[in-house]
């Protein structure tokens, strides 16, 4: 992906980026596929920034099928457990973070309090 599709899937991705998910300390993901040119993410706490290439020095490395699958994941249209059970991606590295990046875009699920009574 260019430079112009990945700041689009940033635009994208932007309103529901929750950087609380990861660590303190600026976490960079790349992103391998089987057909499409890799790219990079890296995160911390105040901003994130897709740049196409390789990372010099990347926290944790994902192979992908293709680039779809990541922003299907990223946008939690597709479950991370099916993916990798299909064998749509792996990671190596930091495997916490791996599931971590999962939730890293996700709008927030509703939350469903229920009261007790004895």
């Amino acid at each position: 992906m260019n430079t112009e599709q990945l700041d689009q899937q940033s635009s994208r991705l932007a309103p529901f980026f929750r950087s609380y998910f990861l660590p303190e300390n600026p976490v960079t993901f790349q992103f391998n596929f089987d057909d499409a040119d890799p790219f990079h993410l890296t995160v911390d706490h105040a901003e994130f920034v897709f740049k196409p290439g390789y990372a010099q020095t990347p926290t944790l490395s994902l192979w992908l099928d293709q680039p779809t699958t990541l922003w299907r994941l990223l946008e939690g249209r597709l479950d991370g457990m099916d993916a990798f059970l299909t064998g749509q991606y792996r990671a190596d590295g930091n495997i916490v973070l791996s599931q971590l990046l999962l939730y890293l875009f996700q709008s927030p699920e509703p939350v469903l309090a229920h009261d007790i009574s004895d």
